[in-house]
């Protein structure tokens, strides 16, 4: 099986990294890192896991080099897929392809779908915390676990063979029925945290070892979780003490959104916040504590790329 990572971060490089030091057949497209990596390989530091060095990596800098791929695994951030993935996409599919976006919020399979009418697409929802901090060096903070479910696919067999060999790594990899269920069920983290570390300027155990912020993280949570059940996705309301309790366990960790402000680049807001917030809304439920958080987001970065560019 052929796999091919677009965007070779945090996300693409550990799980193409880990795919690829179990000896499956990875090619990684990069972009700023190629020359260092083509020359040092990839690195993958984790407490958990051990470090993992691969000296040399199938890595390019054009998908018109890369091979016709079995599964092409999106790593973008999600604001990125109409800009990019028209022009880096169509040279990895052949007619059997499965494009699996391994991204954050509500929606982007349904806008990859348009943009590639007939491509079976599967959503990723990474539960994992890892960073990029350094060109070709992945740091892995926790966890690791990948769940993979259908957004279109006429055979979910497809799905169980690439759990199969993704199971190889020795990572938990797993599918689950309801795609929708388990990108809501991922909001649930992601809106408060990815949010609050950036309007405060923090990090998560700093956020759940106040009792102010761990109040409000919970009450946005139960908010997500409101909205997720106003949309027909069931999720009971102690999943917010349960993702309280999980992070309370985690190592300090500043969230993507945050890393992603510091570095000036653009914030996921659409897909993590107001996609979700239009769903909510059209099955009759305001997310206000989540629509305020957009706002606040959409402000501070504005505010951010009017400095950058004076």
């Amino acid at each position: 099986m052929v796999f091919s990572v677009i965007g070779t971060g945090a996300i693409g490089g550990f799980y193409g990294g880990m795919l690829a030091g179990a000896g499956q057949d990875v090619h990684f497209l990069l972009n700023t890192d190629y020359d260092w990596v083509n020359e040092h390989g990839l690195q993958i530091n984790s407490a958990h896991l051990g470090g993992l060095h691969l000296p040399k990596v199938q890595a390019y800098q054009k998908a018109t080099d890369m091979p016709p791929s079995d599964v092409i695994l999106v790593g973008l951030k999600s604001i990125q897929n109409e800009k990019l993935l028209p022009d880096l996409l169509p040279p990895l599919l052949k007619k059997d392809s499965l494009v699996i976006l391994i991204q954050n919020g509500l929606g982007v399979e349904k806008d990859v779908a348009d943009l590639f009418p007939g491509v079976s697409i599967a959503g990723g929802i990474a539960r994992v915390s890892a960073s990029k901090v350094s060109p070709g060096v992945i740091r892995h903070f926790d966890n690791g676990r990948l769940e993979l479910g259908s957004y279109n696919l006429p055979d979910l067999n497809r799905l169980e063979e690439v759990v199969s060999t993704f199971q190889t790594t020795g990572l938990p990899i797993v599918t689950i029925p309801d795609l929708q269920f388990i990108r809501w069920r991922k909001l649930v983290w992601n809106i408060p945290f990815n949010g609050l570390s950036v309007i405060l300027n923090t990090t998560t155990d700093q956020l759940v070892g106040n009792p102010e912020t761990a109040q409000l993280s919970k009450e946005i949570m139960r908010e997500v979780i409101a909205g997720a059940n106003a949309c027909g996705i069931h999720l009971s309301e102690a999943f917010a003490d349960e993702m309280l309790a999980y992070t309370q366990r985690m190592r300090p960790y500043s969230p993507s959104m945050k890393l992603d402000f510091e570095q000036g680049r653009p914030l996921e807001i659409r897909y993590i916040y107001e996609n979700p917030v239009s769903a909510a809304q059209a099955a009759g439920y305001s997310m206000s504590r989540v629509d305020t958080l957009a706002q606040q987001l959409t402000f501070l970065e504005r505010q951010r790329n009017s400095q950058a560019e004076m």
